[in-house]
């Protein structure tokens, strides 16, 4: 499937990286047991969406440079933490 970062695409893959990454993981239990209220819920859905616009969208002009050094600093704001463990389980359920 092939697709080009437009100003659609950008919201519809916004929204489905926060749902994937985000929201169908322990956040939607920490919800779900009231730890966020629905407030709380909109406010991070909005804030995760709109930063992964952003970086898509910055992706989509081409300009590597600024993508790279911004997460470069987050980068280093992250380095002491675990390291990751790729999810990928499901990519390749039938």
């Amino acid at each position: 499937m092939k697709f080009t970062l437009n100003e659609e695409t950008i919201d519809t893959i916004s929204k489905a990286i926060t749902q994937y990454a985000f929201r169908s993981g322990p956040i939607e239990e920490m919800h779900s047991n009231n730890q966020l209220s629905q407030k709380d819920m909109k406010k991070l859905n909005e804030y995760m969406t709109n930063r992964i616009a952003g970086l898509l969208t910055v992706l989509s002009n081409g300009d590597f440079d600024n993508v790279v050094k911004v997460l470069s600093f987050y980068a280093t704001l992250s380095s002491d933490w675990d390291k990751v463990e790729p999810d990928i389980e499901e990519f390749y359920f039938t």
